[in-house]
């Protein structure tokens, strides 16, 4: 499942990344507007693959009511964040800090599923 959602989220993104100074248009003809859309567009198609399996992960271990692990997890990639869009808006960055926020914590929430999947303490059979 983990495969499957990588490939689908990587053809989502190799879509994004050829449709990247289509699609904009399609939703606003401001110059500006644009310009945003092809400072975010990179990121936003980065965000795909990693989402696809983070989703994944999430899919799995809530199936194997590994919720508890899920919450602190989520806990912690969202401080993660908070501190990073903080930053982002102390320093000026503005929604591209925000995006470059929203890309780490995807990668630090497949970071923190990846290591709960690999040592397979969720795998856990029957009612216990």
């Amino acid at each position: 499942m983990i495969t499957w959602s990588v490939v689908v989220g990587t053809a989502f993104a190799l879509t994004l990344g050829a449709l990247a100074h289509v699609l904009p248009r399609a939703f606003s003809s401001d110059h500006a507007v644009l310009h945003q859309a092809a400072l975010l567009w990179p990121f936003f198609a980065v965000m795909q693959p990693l989402g696809g399996a983070v989703f994944a992960l999430d899919g799995i271990l809530i199936g194997a009511s590994d919720t508890r692990y899920l919450m602190w997890s989520m806990l912690a990639a969202s401080a993660l964040f908070i501190a990073l869009a903080a930053t982002a808006y102390e320093l000026g960055w503005g929604v591209v800090g925000v995006w470059v926020a929203l890309d780490v914590l995807i990668g630090a929430r497949l970071a923190l599923l990846g290591v709960r999947f690999a040592g397979r303490r969720w795998a856990v059979v029957g009612w216990g």
